[in-house]
């Protein structure tokens, strides 16, 4: 899984803000409700993880958003200086200029504790595809042990023009 921080738009991250623009804005509210502003030149806290699959007619991008109101905490791992939130996942289907968003319910999120260097070969947040299977599979190694409830299969069908 790659990361994404949204908290300063750029052109990098365009399609994951676009993905989430209406979650972001919630978030965006949120810190606004309770009277923090300083946040004012951009958005709120907000960070993404995500994975792409790309091809000729269809790319699909799979997208986890971690934002202090859409998540909650599954497990902190203190030795591992990261905690496990359980978050919104999306994915978005592009095929030629339409895209297609489906919430996902809620997959983990690997949050690292601010400072700490990402070490994958101790804790790391992947997915892969199955071809065959035409399936994204998702997981999470914390602390050099998998992370109970974190696997995942989505499972993204045949193509319409199949």
């Amino acid at each position: 899984m790659a990361y994404a921080d949204l908290q300063r738009p750029s052109r990098a991250t365009a399609t994951y803000t676009d993905i989430w623009k209406d979650a972001i804005e919630r978030n965006n509210d949120g810190y606004r409700q309770r009277g923090d502003h300083r946040f004012a030149g951009g958005n709120a806290p907000v960070t993404e993880a995500h994975f792409v699959i790309w091809s000729r007619g269809r790319s699909v991008v799979l997208s986890i958003l971690n934002t202090a109101i859409g998540c909650t905490i599954k497990t902190a791992v203190p030795q591992a200086r990261a905690t496990v939130k359980l978050c919104p996942i999306r994915i978005a289907i592009y095929e030629g200029i339409q895209v297609h968003t489906l919430d996902g319910g809620y997959a983990c999120f690997l949050e690292l504790e601010p400072g700490a260097s990402p070490d994958p070969t101790v804790s790391a947040a992947y997915a892969s595809y199955d071809v065959p299977k035409r399936t994204l599979k998702t997981g999470m190694i914390v602390n050099h042990k998998a992370v109970d409830g974190c696997s995942l299969d989505v499972p993204l069908g045949r193509r319409n023009a199949d």
